[in-house]
């Protein structure tokens, strides 16, 4: 069979697809460990930013690629998990602040760690080059802006 042509549509569905094949075993540690998915996309946020300077629940939420209102509820559900902190700044009611915290850093580790476990098959089918180059290429498409940035 000839090489077929590589169309956004062709592309975009295979990335569909693979997305698909990690979303099972995702959903399935993530409802285990009694965590939704709009929880867990916002407290690897709060992780991957815990060394620097506290940053809204808008940020976050903006980081995180969830609308703000979703982002509001899931840090109240943290804070009540002691995973999170949240506050308002006394100079600004509006504002609401949030951080990570020790309970929540090590969970999300723990997480991480079942995750690394339930796709184990799925990494193993490439080796260090291909991983790297995937990720890379993955990265690109995350991080382009979208419409509504």
């Amino acid at each position: 069979m000839p090489d077929e042509q590589i169309t956004a549509a062709r592309l975009g569905r295979v990335i569909v697809q693979a997305g698909r094949r990690l979303d099972v075993p995702f959903g399935q540690v993530l409802d285990r460990r009694g965590i939704t998915r709009n929880a867990w996309w916002l407290l690897t946020e709060l992780y991957r930013t815990r060394a620097e300077e506290p940053a809204t629940v808008g940020e976050h939420a903006r980081r995180s690629g969830l609308p703000p209102s979703s982002a509001t509820a899931v840090t109240e559900q943290l804070a009540r998990a002691d995973l999170a902190r949240r506050w308002r700044p006394h100079d600004n009611r509006r504002v609401a602040y949030v951080v990570i915290t020790d309970v929540g850093a090590a969970f999300v580790e723990s997480v991480r760690g079942d995750l690394e476990k339930a796709v184990a098959d799925l990494y193993v089918l490439y080796d260090e080059a291909q991983r790297r180059a995937l990720h890379d290429l993955l990265l690109i498409l995350v991080d382009a802006p979208r419409e509504s940035d």
